[in-house]
């Protein structure tokens, strides 16, 4: 299945991220990016991906330093968005396999 958007989850609080990123997975779309302005962002992620069996393919969004970006790929997540171009960043999603869009 091919999906033609990510959806980006920008919420007030972990529970209203994570019932946007529920109600996003229900409606068939596969995908979410949990941005880091979210208040626990690392915890959303590690909780949406937690067991490995999730449905959901779950990001990070507005990762601005290679310091988030460990803390985001060590709670799951599986790829990394960036507002801007950070290269220590770039070079650690490669590393670890990871997609980066900066």
């Amino acid at each position: 299945m091919e999906i033609g958007i990510v959806p980006v989850v920008r919420a007030s609080s972990p529970r209203e991220a994570r019932i946007a990123a529920d109600a996003v997975c229900e409606g068939g779309i596969t995908i979410v990016e949990i941005t880091m302005t979210v208040p626990g962002a690392v915890d959303v992620i590690r909780e949406l991906t937690k067991g490995g069996g999730s449905d959901i393919l779950v990001g990070a969004g507005t990762v601005l330093n290679v310091e988030a970006a460990r803390r985001c790929l060590d709670a799951g997540a599986q790829f990394l968005v960036s507002p801007g171009l950070n290269v220590p960043t770039i070079d650690l999603a490669a590393r670890e396999g990871k997609l980066m869009m900066a």
